[in-house]
């Protein structure tokens, strides 16, 4: 019964999120759907960061959660180092990305940055990537492994990272390459963290730089030729995402193979974060 708490957490913090958040009519008749929803989302991970030192005591029996979920900043300069090695880590794998299609013609325009949109870029990995990386490489990964072991736990973990980002714009056949494109991305980020032997600050700049430097090329920087084959750039026609292209799910697929050794030699670190009784099992 210990996956009941693991599995009811976010559904009752969207519950409350959406409860409170509708109080705010109260003082706006004219809120959006949208804004409520948004602010809901905040009101939920709000919720979480609250709950979550007290979760760290009774659930995974340790008094410091946030070095539990690789957030430890007591070596500023350490914890820059690790997220740029991530972020400059990003920027290769965008880079390989865009040298196939650049080799084969298939780039028209390369422009300037506008400042608004670098801000934006900025503010996309120190809120929506920042978040993710705590639920995901934090807390579920810690749960996954607690519930069902080192390697369920990784996979299960990437799998739910998937799921999560469920597109219902796109068809089936779209969302197939989509979430295996995912489902590597989590394998290579879980994979990061290992590397860095438990500190989330290299997830945050992997998943960030590769976020926040793709909206800049999807905001203008970049413009690819109408003749790109459409399953190079992304799902489908409709939805360019180098996550779900065939380009990008041989790259993910190339990179997590070739750093398999290490993460083999390196990924026992996860079993010491929590009470588990897995110790010896090998990813």
């Amino acid at each position: 019964m210990q996956w009941i708490p693991t599995f009811s957490l976010f559904p009752f913090l969207y519950l409350a999120g959406w409860i409170i958040s509708h109080c705010f009519y109260f003082f706006n008749r004219n809120i959006s759907s949208n804004n409520l929803s948004i602010i809901g989302t905040i009101i939920t991970f709000l919720l979480f960061l609250i709950i979550l030192p007290s979760w760290g005591r009774i659930r995974w029996q340790t008094n410091h959660l946030w070095l539990s979920i690789g957030l430890d900043c007591r070596n500023k300069f350490s914890a820059l180092k690790i997220f740029f090695s991530g972020f400059i880590f990003s920027f290769f794998l965008l880079l390989s990305f865009c040298l196939l299609l650049f080799l084969y013609g298939w780039f028209e325009i390369v422009d300037y940055i506008k400042f608004s949109q670098l801000l934006n870029a900025i503010l996309l990995i120190f809120s929506i990537v920042f978040v993710e990386e705590i639920v995901f490489r934090g807390w579920l990964i810690e749960e996954m492994v607690l519930l069902f072991g080192l390697r369920k736990g990784i996979i299960l973990q990437s799998v739910i990272f998937s799921i999560a980002h469920y597109r219902s714009d796109i068809g089936l056949i779209a969302l197939i390459p989509f979430f295996i494109g995912l489902f590597l991305f989590g394998l290579l980020l879980t994979l990061r963290r290992t590397l860095d032997r438990g500190s989330l600050w290299g997830c945050i700049g992997l998943h960030g730089g590769l976020v926040a430097i793709w909206y800049l090329f999807d905001s203008g920087m970049v413009v690819f030729s109408i003749d790109t084959p459409y399953y190079l750039l992304g799902p489908s026609k409709y939805m360019i995402n180098p996550i779900g292209s065939i380009i990008g799910i041989m790259i993910l697929m190339i990179t997590i193979f070739f750093q398999r050794r290490l993460f083999a030699r390196t990924g026992r670190f996860l079993a010491s974060t929590v009470n588990a009784s897995f110790k010896d099992e090998i990813p």
